[in-house]
């Protein structure tokens, strides 16, 4: 079965290092599906879903903001966050999301509200997707 190689980089770490046979990622144009072989391409993120299939499973995790390249059948992924489900903290990421919308009620410089709707945005994302997954 063929393959792809992937990769996830944060700024603290290299989260990801293996080969996979697809991969779903939310990109500012939609969900975007990559396959082994697929086209070379270069996409931004956006603060979603990340779905990793490999050997029949698959495996979820919370992205941030970002940008992806695949070249050479390898993707790369460079993003802010990437957390899995299971180590997503329910309770804080709540508390960030609750901090986030108050401040945005208040008066912000443009660079303030740009890094209050960035903390906003992948509060939702993560929640998203622990809320989902945990009622299955």
């Amino acid at each position: 079965m063929a393959q792809l190689h992937l990769k996830i980089v944060t700024p603290e770490k290299l989260i990801f290092d293996e080969e996979v046979s697809q991969v779903n990622v939310s990109t500012e144009d939609g969900i975007l599906g990559i396959l082994p072989n697929h086209a070379n391409l270069m996409a931004k993120l956006e603060p979603g879903e990340l779905v990793i299939k490999k050997s029949g499973k698959a495996e979820t995790l919370a992205v941030g903001d970002g940008f992806l390249q695949m070249a050479d059948n390898t993707l790369s992924i460079m993003t802010d966050l990437a957390v899995n489900e299971g180590d997503i903290d329910e309770k804080a990421v709540e508390d960030a999301r609750k901090r986030a919308e108050q401040a945005l009620t208040e008066k912000l410089s443009d660079e303030e509200y740009a890094e209050t709707m960035a903390i906003l945005e992948k509060s939702l994302a993560q929640l998203k997707i622990k809320r989902r997954h945990r009622v299955r």
